[in-house]
């Protein structure tokens, strides 16, 4: 069956560009944009150029009456094709290699002479390939046509290898797979057309060898080729991004910076990133880094699931948020270390704060951090330092106000009432929903008022309500045996449930008053998420699905907590693949979690949807 080149595209490579940027859309964000820009740009200019020339030299041809037009020598649409091919890769290549932190793959602690060896010698091999490919490349002749593609693919492959090749080595099977199956799709449509005698290679020009009928070797080498460039070219991109993103300074007027910041501009930037090795960067920041996930990994793994659907600057700055809050946390409720340490402690992460943002410069150095080392943990120390570059973000207030929640747990006041209780989980948890928040909104490209901010803080901090109460609700007998404490308002109790809680025999209060007592809590952070939810949708559109995912993560514990009907579990939970399937059907907002809301006095339910 004849295909005609239009064909091709509407039946093969759009319908896969169309599936890849449906998967992508949840994610898409500025760098997204500015890798598709600039490499369509490159494949583009370059490619024409390149392949105007072996046409002329007739290394292919192509079916006259299966063409739109022609410009030059070459089809209209193989000049679509160059697009597509590079939109499709990259599309790929960015949902694969997204996963996993891009600054985890930089290595300021490589050696020199190691870091010379693993540069230079495949850029002498990828060049001196080049060079004999330059001359082999005769018109007319058998090796033609492979030899242009060598000559056309390793100079940039030698480029790109100069500036990302130790990054991309540290994650070879991310990068593989980023150039094989796009390689294999590429090479089937190109089988295909072949067979249909939509297009054709010159046995003159080529050696007549075929990896598969209809698969000459140069098309299987030029699509091995081309792909690899424009996976290097992508890691390119992401090493740069992690260094500016680290080692750029920052100020409160950044987003406005950014948004002003021309196209040629950026490409500057991301040139000087790209050229500097990876031993001019200081290590000490990448070594904060990984303490504080290793804090993050260990000690919530809903979060950590749900962390992974967003953007990988935001993800990394919620990381590093959630460690400090952590190590924080850590430093207050250690029941080894004695009360007057932990207060004294508490003082010291005040007076930390204070220095913070008594500062002009985010930069750690800013901070004397001999004295913090006498006071506390090296893990928290680390988390600190990381903390610090997020000063141009945050408020101070809401660190006050997060901090004011541990001097609560310190001095072991009682929750009295639901007031009590809606005081200390703004405390501990929507003072950490505002925090993120503006995390999210400073990485934004849209300029947000001060009022629409304003409305979209009061949301996040009503999600930190819900979050705290299922957290409440899960841990009743946990808090009770671990650390004596009840966190449930006391005008809920009697005196006898009180005492019991309270010394650690939360059990013997029934699994009947448990199971009350935590569906009670679920109810109310049901209500609130109601409302909480409706500031998801006024977010940066690649932030979306990641505050639902990890807001839904989350939540589902407390759908977990409801579907106990007889026994309290002792810490209720979700599996992984479970939370896997929660955070990915709510980053394409395709999840509905079923709440459940007390009607008055009969207890009647009604059904709504988070989202």
């Amino acid at each position: 069956m004849l295909l005609t080149y239009m064909e091709v595209h509407l039946y093969y490579t759009l319908p896969m560009l169309g599936v890849l940027s449906w998967l992508s859309r949840p994610y898409y964000t500025s760098t997204d944009s500015l890798k598709f820009k600039f490499l369509s740009l490159v494949a583009f200019t370059t490619a024409s150029v390149w392949d105007n020339y072996i046409v002329y030299h007739k290394a292919w041809s192509y079916c006259p009456t299966c063409v739109t037009a022609v410009i030059g020598y070459v089809p209209l649409e193989e000049y679509m094709f160059f697009i597509i091919m590079t939109l499709l890769t990259v599309a790929f290549t960015n949902l694969v290699m997204r996963w996993h932190l891009h600054s985890f793959f930089i290595k300021p602690e490589t050696s020199v002479m190691q870091s010379v060896l693993v540069r230079f010698v495949p850029i002498t091999a990828l060049l001196i390939i080049a060079y004999k490919a330059w001359h082999l490349a005769v018109p007319g002749k058998p090796l033609f046509y492979g030899s242009c593609i060598l000559w056309y693919a390793c100079p940039v492959l030698a480029l790109l290898w100069f500036g990302a090749g130790e990054y991309m080595l540290r994650r070879p099977l991310a990068v593989i797979t980023s150039i094989a199956l796009p390689t294999l799709f590429l090479c089937w449509v190109d089988v295909v057309a072949i067979g249909a005698g939509t297009w054709d290679i010159s046995l003159a020009t080529s050696t007549g060898k075929f990896v598969v009928p209809h698969l000459p070797v140069e098309e299987f080498m030029f699509f091995a080729l081309i792909n690899t460039v424009l996976v290097f070219g992508t890691c390119a991109i992401d090493r740069t991004m992690a260094i500016l993103h680290l080692f750029k300074k920052k100020s409160p007027y950044q987003r406005q910076y950014q948004r002003e910041k021309t196209f040629v501009h950026q490409i500057l930037e991301m040139t000087w990133a790209f050229c500097l090795p990876d031993q001019v960067l200081n290590n000490e920041t990448f070594h904060d880094l990984s303490v504080s996930w290793d804090i993050l990994r260990k000690a919530s793994k809903s979060f950590y699931t749900a962390s992974a659907v967003f953007p990988g600057d935001v993800r990394q700055e919620l990381g590093v948020l959630y460690a400090f809050c952590r190590a924080t946390d850590d430093l207050c409720d250690n029941e080894d270390v004695p009360v007057q340490k932990r207060k004294d402690q508490l003082s010291t992460t005040h007076q930390f704060v204070s220095d913070l943002f008594s500062q002009k410069s985010s930069a750690p150095t800013a901070i004397d951090w001999d004295f913090y080392n006498d006071q506390l943990p090296a893990s928290c120390i680390s988390a600190f330092k990381s903390f610090t570059r997020l000063r141009h973000v945050l408020e101070a207030d809401a660190i006050k106000e997060l901090l004011n929640g541990y001097k609560w747990d310190l001095e072991r006041r009682s929750i009295m009432n639901q007031e009590d209780l809606r005081y200390y989980s703004a405390c501990v948890a929507s003072s950490v929903g505002e925090m993120c928040t503006r995390i999210i909104l400073a990485r934004s490209d849209k300029a947000y008022s001060q009022q629409e901010t304003q409305w979209i803080i009061q949301r996040a901090r009503e999600m930190g309500l819900v979050l705290q109460y299922t957290n409440i609700a899960r841990d009743i007998v946990t808090d009770s045996k671990e650390l004596g404490r009840c966190y449930l308002p006391q005008d809920w109790l009697t005196e006898k449930e009180i005492g019991l809680i309270q010394n650690g025999r939360a059990r013997e209060i029934g699994e009947a008053r448990l199971l009350s007592l935590s569906h009670r809590l679920v109810y109310q952070a049901d209500e609130l998420m109601v409302v909480a939810n409706k500031g998801i949708d006024r977010l940066p559109s690649h932030c979306q699905g990641g505050v639902r995912a990890a807001c839904n993560v989350y939540a589902s514990i407390g759908t977990k907590l409801k579907s106990y009907k007889q026994h309290y579990p002792s810490r209720a939970h979700v599996g992984n693949s479970k939370r896997v399937q929660i955070a990915l059907l709510s980053v394409y907002n395709l999840y509905t979690a079923p709440i459940a809301i007390k009607q008055g006095r009969q207890g009647k339910m009604r059904n709504l949807n988070t989202i």
